[in-house]
């Protein structure tokens, strides 16, 4: 009887640490793969703006992924 306790409870451990194992395993492979598009800003506010006056911002983008990130539509808010 103590024979089959042990398998079953070997049996559940190597389970769990093949599923942890492989649940880790996926998600690095997810952080890690294609382009991944990170802004060091996502809005900007310019305060008060007297009017006719031209305003501009530039927004850094960076590239933190391992494959080139295209830049198709943007719209501005």
């Amino acid at each position: 009887m103590a024979d089959r306790l042990k398998k079953r409870t070997c049996l559940i451990v190597s389970l769990l640490v093949i599923y942890l194992v492989f649940g880790a395993v996926v998600a690095l492979a997810q952080e890690t793969a294609g382009p991944m598009m990170v802004m060091e800003e996502k809005s900007f506010d310019f305060k008060a703006v007297k009017e006719g006056e031209v305003l501009k911002h530039a927004f850094r983008v960076l590239n933190k992924g391992d494959q080139n990130l295209e830049i198709k539509k943007v719209q501005p808010g």
